[in-house]
């Protein structure tokens, strides 16, 4: 009954004040929908980058069982700061597979000497490879290079210049200057601590500190904070009653640092610099890019969250998170760390590890570089190294054909075209690669966007 009587009562109410109301709610309605139509028109969709480059890559006409020679340098030797990072090579081989392409790495190891390249290049040779990476630097693959040159096999190095009768897929030397000056920001008189790296070819220097393996990091550092007057003000204050009087500081005389030695070195001397406080720019020669410079540094205690500024070609995780066809090409190798890193059976290059142990620091660098012969190999339809080294020096590679960094072009010995550019490290954990059973040191590079 009330109900009833509730209808009665609706039903002889004026009806125009709700006829007014709606048609207001229906205007302001069909406005809404505009709006969001038109934001919906001018906002770029979010991208589903991994979706749109496959994991596998497929290479036509390379005959089963090719196989590619990886030189690496285990140890403490010149050049050991890219044996984790050669692990991409790995990852090469796996996404190779998944295409249907039957490829062997196969790895030896050169001592970080030139001698030991040479037997590193023999045993390849002797074990029947089309090609090989030599996944390490420094005076030393010298060695290798010669042995590579003699048996007529070609050699990609993807973390050093070319010599004579190999190709580069690094930067050249004339453009890590250029980065590096620009990363110096207009400093006038910079300071060299040569760890042992020598000084960066073309790049102009005042004052140079040379050490050799055996120096005290603190006191070096010490001194580095006084030239660059960041110890002026400690080392004026006035002395306590009865202490001893200390040595003059030395002058100031230096605006910016430039950090040059092994990976392990770099990161170490980077630590003491921290603790000195220094704050003039340091700007670190490429082998700081390597997975060995964090792990350096973690282990001296220095802080990951620190500014690290080096000089090279963007190809870390963090291209990944871009939309275009490199960020789309670099998502597609970290899937494929990922593959490789959930298969349980997957060794290391040595056969002394999971895969997973190493899967954070594999590189993009050693993974192009195996692309690279293996498309050379295709291009010849022949595994004969003759014929490979042909092929290579007529191929042109870009994302469309597997790598995952920068495009290359082998008809020039310095395949790598792009220029070298100033390169910041974050200590950001992106999420795109396995979780680590083991805590990692790990620092991502990636393009400094304020450097001018």
């Amino acid at each position: 009954m009330t109900h009833a009587v509730d209808d009665t009562q609706d039903a002889r109410r004026p009806r125009q004040p709700l006829v007014i109301v709606a048609i207001a709610v229906l205007v302001i309605a069909a406005v809404l929908a505009v709006v969001v139509f038109v934001i919906d028109r001018n906002t770029p969709a979010a991208e589903a980058v991994p979706a749109t480059v496959p994991v596998p890559i497929r290479v036509a006409h390379v005959p089963d069982g090719t196989k590619i020679g990886v030189v690496v340098t285990l140890g403490d030797g010149e050049g050991s700061e890219w044996d984790e990072a050669a692990q991409g090579a790995l990852v090469a081989e796996r996404r190779l597979t998944l295409g249907g392409t039957d490829v062997e790495i196969v790895t030896r190891n050169d001592g970080g000497s030139a001698g030991g390249g040479e037997r590193a290049v023999q045993a390849l040779v002797d074990s029947g490879v089309s090609g090989i990476v030599v996944a390490s630097s420094g005076a030393h693959v010298s060695g290798a290079l010669e042995a590579a040159a003699d048996a007529g096999v070609p050699v990609v190095l993807p973390y050093a210049p070319s010599g004579s009768d190999s190709w580069s897929t690094a930067p050249s030397s004339a453009s890590m200057t250029a980065a590096m000056e620009q990363a110096l920001r207009g400093a006038t008189s910079p300071l060299l601590v040569d760890l042992g790296g020598g000084a960066p070819s073309g790049l102009e220097v005042a004052h140079v500190i040379t050490a050799d393996d055996a120096a005290d990091d603190i006191a070096l550092a010490t001194t580095v904070a006084e030239r660059t007057g960041a110890a002026t003000a400690a080392a004026s204050a006035t002395p306590a009653a009865g202490a001893e009087p200390e040595e003059a500081p030395a002058p100031v005389d230096s605006d910016a640092v430039v950090v040059s030695g092994p990976a392990a070195r770099q990161g170490a001397f980077v630590a003491a610099l921290q603790s000195a406080d220094v704050t003039v720019p340091v700007v670190l020669t490429p082998q700081a890019t390597s997975p060995a410079f964090g792990t350096a540094l973690a282990d001296a205690n220095g802080s990951l969250s620190g500014t690290f500024v080096s000089a090279g070609v963007a190809t870390d995780d963090a291209r990944a998170l871009t939309s275009d066809e490199q960020g789309r090409a670099m998502s597609a190798f970290l899937g494929g760390v990922r593959v490789l890193a959930d298969d349980a059976d997957a060794q290391n290059l040595t056969d002394d590890q999971p895969f997973s142990a190493v899967a954070w620091a594999a590189d993009s660098r050693s993974h192009d570089a195996v692309v690279a012969l293996v498309r050379a190999v295709g291009a010849a339809r022949s595994d004969a190294p003759a014929e490979v080294s042909d092929a290579l020096s007529a191929l042109r590679l870009d994302a469309g054909d597997g790598i995952a960094g920068p495009a290359l072009d082998f008809r020039q010995q310095q395949a790598l075209r792009a220029d070298a550019t100033v390169l910041a490290a974050s200590a950001q954990r992106l999420g795109l690669r396995p979780a680590s059973a083991e805590p990692t040191a790990s620092l991502v590079w990636f393009q400094d966007s304020t450097a001018r």
